[in-house]
């Protein structure tokens, strides 16, 4: 079942704003991807594949091909959340970067959240999880004790993804699923207190609360994943 939360914030605004460059997965120039390789180990490691498993949540996403007269309808299926260690994101992270991210050294795992869209509609769908955001009842209550005010600045208003992967190349942080697709999607997040309850929000379409470390995958993730450069698309995106 699902929870619906209303969003706070819009998507696409200040991300960011101390860091020079990228932070999120620049490997090949913007919103590209690049195959992201055996560095994704660390972060599906030991996640359960079982057939017929069912998703924790489902949210509707819409897109339209023609600017809103047809509306494509495709489902985000969130079908595992788990904590991982920061050393496994660093190797996903271009060296200029890397730095940055070491702000979040001992305030705990990342959460990451991994997800399948489904495009049962006659249209290609756009599907993006750059723009998601976690929030909670107090969103507050998410940030970890002993934060710098300038890494909450940078990480945590609002708390979008550091990475974002996909089996599919993004392109301006979104997905192209096809019409009777599925693309799966990795979304790691800066570490959050999760005794807080943690909500994932697709601004404007969808908000449910997710448990931490649970679920299971239906079929293994295609080991050839990409990363997109999402602090870039962001700012395009933004910039619009």
């Amino acid at each position: 079942m699902v929870r619906s939360m209303r969003p706070t914030r819009r998507p696409g605004t200040g991300r960011w704003p101390l860091i020079g460059g990228v932070l999120a997965l620049a490997l090949a120039g913007c919103g590209a991807g690049a195959p992201a390789g055996p560095t994704l180990a660390p972060i599906l490691h030991g996640l359960t594949v079982r057939r017929h498993a069912p998703a924790l949540r489902t949210g509707l996403l819409y897109t339209s091909p023609d600017g809103g007269f047809y509306r494509d309808p495709t489902y985000l299926h969130v079908y595992a959340t788990r904590l991982v260690p920061l050393r496994a994101v660093l190797p996903l992270l271009p060296a200029s970067d890397r730095s940055a991210s070491r702000q979040l050294a001992g305030l705990g795992p990342l959460y990451a959240v991994v997800a399948r869209a489904d495009n049962p509609g006659a249209a290609t769908a756009n599907i993006s999880l750059a723009t998601t955001v976690l929030e909670s009842t107090r969103t507050s209550r998410l940030v970890p004790a002993g934060l710098r005010s300038a890494t909450a600045r940078t990480f945590y208003q609002p708390i979008r993804p550091i990475v974002v992967l996909s089996n599919q190349r993004l392109d301006l942080c979104s997905v192209a699923v096809p019409p009777g697709g599925q693309t799966w999607m990795v979304a790691v997040f800066p570490p959050v207190d999760v005794r807080a309850g943690v909500a994932l929000v697709a601004p404007t379409s969808f908000g449910f609360y997710l448990p931490t470390g649970a679920g299971a995958l239906p079929a293994a993730i295609p080991g050839n994943l990409f990363a997109g450069d999402v602090n870039t698309c962001l700012q395009q995106l933004a910039a619009g």
